[in-house]
């Protein structure tokens, strides 16, 4: 991990875990998105979704090049990259919305609380944490019907290329049936990335269609759209 100010806003590319129902607000969510899967999340970090999913029935993939680490590592880190965000969120309230999260505390509460659910459910189903990073995921086509990419492209400008993005996003689309869902379009410090609409021609020119819809959730000031890719 850097430390503040080596990079723009939060700084280093850090291991998250967000809750199932934080997936849900994220990424607009119902139901009936999820139960007919099989639903993929890449990267998944260290995240309470594919438990909390897989606890109602829904065939989910997680995948992050993170869990080449030994469990204990990974986990280890997961919940000292959480309590580094929270220092970071009560060291800039001014870029934070509260709604989803009451306080500073009941945002580090639950964020850990997301990290054990991981923790515990890597352990009972290994199988579904696959170790492989973008943009070359080991699966076929149009794997999964569903595609969620959560606080990777987008958020970290100073990591990643305009190449990099366009990479990674076609193959979150390649190995889509229906939809990618891309969340948040801005950075953590609230600047909508500039190269969106770029993004979206190049895509088109290869014929996936792209669309942006606002979702009632927010965190990050000014992220509250998805980016949704629908492939050809």
């Amino acid at each position: 991990m850097t430390t503040p100010g080596a990079y723009r806003g939060l700084g280093d590319i850090i291991v998250t875990a967000r809750p199932y129902d934080e997936y849900l607000a994220m990424f607009g969510l119902a139901g009936e998105d999820l139960l007919q899967g099989p639903v993929l999340d890449c990267p998944a970090g260290a995240s309470g979704f594919a438990p909390g999913a897989r606890a109602r029935g829904v065939d989910v993939m997680a995948v992050d090049p993170e869990y080449a680490q030994p469990p204990d590592v990974l986990n280890h880190r997961a919940v000292a990259d959480t309590r580094y965000g929270n220092q970071y969120v009560r060291a800039n309230p001014h870029t934070y919305a509260w709604g989803f999260f009451r306080d500073p505390d009941d945002h580090l509460a639950r964020r850990l609380a997301a990290a054990d659910a991981f923790a515990a459910d890597r352990a009972r189903s290994p199988r579904r944490y696959v170790a492989a990073a973008l943009p070359h995921l080991p699966f076929a086509d149009d794997r999964f019907r569903l595609v969620l990419s959560s606080h990777l492209l987008f958020v970290y400008p100073d990591h990643l290329t305009y190449s990099d993005h366009l990479a990674f996003a076609r193959e979150l689309a390649r190995v889509a049936r229906e939809e990618v869902r891309i969340f948040p379009l801005v950075d953590t410090l609230g600047a909508r990335w500039p190269l969106l609409e770029r993004l979206r021609d190049d895509l088109a020119r290869e014929g996936v269609g792209t669309g942006v819809r606002s979702v009632a959730y927010e965190f990050i000031r000014g992220g509250d759209e998805v980016l949704v890719l629908r492939p050809s």
